[in-house]
């Protein structure tokens, strides 16, 4: 088991650096710690989901959601990690710029954890969502 954020971050790049979805859209894990994750998504045009509004897809916002909260786990178990429940509400669309998403864990049980992800610069979605940490 690893302790410090940076063998955590080290790990989830290693597990999550080979996905393909995460190479081809750029993805990166930014730090990774017990209790929290962040990653970033940069903006591609390739990413506009309403191009009357110059907005992301709900869909790529939802899968950088997920895939931080999954991040704590990752660093936690050092392997993948399943979403047990996922919930995105849109409060705000994401425009042309990167997308920062932060998860922190909320509470923990003997074998699952519930972390909450929000999306930056504003406050673009949130998930409660709930995981197996095996």
């Amino acid at each position: 088991m690893t302790n410090t954020a940076d063998e955590r971050t080290d790990i989830v790049r290693e597990l999550y650096d080979v996905i393909p979805f995460h190479r081809k859209h750029g993805i990166e894990i930014v730090v990774v710690t017990p209790r929290r994750a962040e990653t970033k998504l940069p903006f591609d045009e390739s990413l506009v989901g309403n191009p009357d509004l110059e907005v992301l897809h709900g869909g790529a916002i939802g899968s950088l959601v997920d895939l931080t909260g999954a991040a704590v786990f990752a660093g936690r178990c050092e392997e993948y990690t399943p979403t047990i429940d996922l919930r995105v509400n849109y409060l705000q669309p994401a425009g042309k710029q990167p997308l920062y998403a932060t998860a922190t864990v909320s509470r923990e049980g003997s074998r699952s954890v519930w972390p909450i992800s929000r999306s930056n610069p504003v406050t673009t979605c949130v998930q409660p969502g709930l995981a197996s940490t095996k």
